[in-house]
Formats: structure tokens, sequence, C-alpha cells
């Protein structure tokens, strides 16, 4: 048996039936001699269901997972290389690649999970983010890769890359003024007849172009925040919603075993009245 096989296979089945596969494979790993492994499938979570729909997604547009990937390193060398001093606009164009492939998987992932009833926006919201860490947090990559997701990952990695994108360059410094005024006059006439004619003359920079490139990374850089801290939250309270439901099973389950032992403990009673002496 391939037990690496045997896991993808897993985390490929519907979700309803994860929980019955995965104990199911740990039994017949147990009952085979691998204990280790056995123990090991035994303790694999079951996933999210946007985990499980971002898995199934990865299964069916293995094209656009692969590409997203190396989009993925390919955003992060742009990085670097414009912290070298590179073109800006490489990094630009990454990340708008980047922003498409995530949008592809994560329509995929929202439309698989609207086939079992549990979609929806914040579904989505979360496919996205987790896909945006992947793009960046080597983790999270292995996770894509393999589809093997259990929990939402956060979006961490974008924003810095927003906000360290350059604006236009700063104009020249102004020449300086000669000291003698009649030298000053007699160099501006001899270089007069040189000087570029006022069409041919590169344009200035425009301030208002800086100052937009800026508000528009720091824009970027807001949502990548806003959009992980959302994530974020939504993931927490669906755990605390997994963990509420684990402690009254528990509950339940430790009720019931009170009353069959008060009830044992009762027949025990009778029995023992029963053999002792009367009178």
């Amino acid at each position: 048996m391939d037990l690496d096989e045997e896991i993808d296979r897993l985390y490929g089945t519907p979700l309803d039936e994860f929980v019955h596969e995965r104990d199911e494979l740990a039994k017949r790993l147990t009952r085979d001699g691998d204990r280790e492994a056995g123990a090991r499938v035994k303790a694999l979570r079951k996933p999210t269901v946007g985990a499980w729909a971002l898995n199934q997604a990865v299964r069916r547009r293995r094209a656009e997972t692969d590409a997203l990937l190396a989009t993925g390193k390919r955003l992060r060398a742009a990085h670097e290389e414009l912290l070298s001093g590179g073109d800006s606009a490489v990094l630009r164009e990454t990340m708008e690649e980047e922003r498409s492939l995530t949008s592809a998987l994560a329509d995929c992932a929202e439309a698989i999970a609207s086939e079992t009833g549990k979609s929806g926006p914040a579904l989505r919201d979360r496919v996205r983010a987790t896909l945006h860490a992947a793009a960046v947090q080597e983790e999270a990559r292995e996770e894509l890769a393999a589809g093997r997701f259990v929990r939402e990952r956060e979006a961490v990695g974008l924003g810095p890359f927003d906000s360290e994108l350059p604006g236009t360059a700063e104009a020249p410094p102004a020449e300086a003024r000669p000291a003698n005024p009649k030298s000053s006059r007699t160099a501006t006439k001899r270089r007069a007849p040189a000087a570029k004619p006022q069409a041919e003359r590169a344009p200035l920079p425009d301030p208002r172009v800086a100052d937009a490139e800026r508000s528009l990374a720091e824009a970027r850089d807001a949502l990548t925040s806003a959009e992980a801290d959302h994530a974020a939250s939504l993931s927490r309270a669906e755990s605390a919603r997994e963990a509420l439901q684990d402690a009254e099973l528990a509950e339940r389950e430790a009720r019931r075993v009170v009353r069959e032992l008060w009830r044992e403990v009762a027949k025990q009673e009778r029995k023992l009245d029963r053999m002792r002496p009367k009178g």
C-alpha cells in the first residue's frame, strides 16, 4: 500500500465521508502491522468546508494551481529585484496575474462548495486569503501543491510588496546660478543656439502621478490586511463552532456513560441485598 496515495485519496473524498474513510484506513494499516502509519492517519484532521472545497478545486484545476505556484515564485523574485533597483512594472504585472489565478481557483472552490449547500461569500473570502498566502508562504505552498489543506490560511505576503513599489523619479536638482552676472549672460548667449526646442524637451514628472501611485499602493496594502483579518476571524469562528460541537458530543457521551454506570451500581446493590441473610 502506498500511504501517500491513500492520503491523497482521503483528501479527495466527500467531506461528510472523511472521518469514516480516515478511520477505516487507519484500522486497515494497523491490522496490516503498520501501527505507526495507522496512528499517523488517525491523527489527520477533518478539513473545514473552505479547506475541503479548495482541495477539490486543486484536483479539478491542476493547470491553474501549477500556474499559481509558478507565479508565486516569480512574485518573490520580482520583489527581490525591485529592492535591488529593478523595474516595478514587472512586480505589478506579476501581482495582477496572481490575483487573476487566485480568483479563478476561488470561484471553482465556491462552486464545489455550493454542490454540498455550504457555499457563500464568506467561504470565497477565506479561500482567496488562503490562496494569497500560498503564493508567498512555503508551508502553505506545499499544502496547495498537494491539495491537503485542513484549515484556511491568512494572507500575509502581498501587502508589503505593494507598499514598497516606488513612485516616479524625483526631478533633477536645478542648475546652480553662476556667481558673476556678466558671465551668466555670456554663458546664456553661448548656450542658446544649442538648446533644444520646447517641443523636444522631456516633460517634467507630474507630482500627481506619484501621489496617485502611492495612494494605490496604500489602498492595496490596506485591502490585503483587511482580507487577512477577515479570513482569520472567520477561521477562528468556525474552529470555535467545531470545538463547541465536539465538546457537546463529549458531554452527551459522558452523560450516557454516567447513566449506564448508575444503573449498573443499582443492579449490583439489589443483587447484594438479595444475597444478604434476612432477619
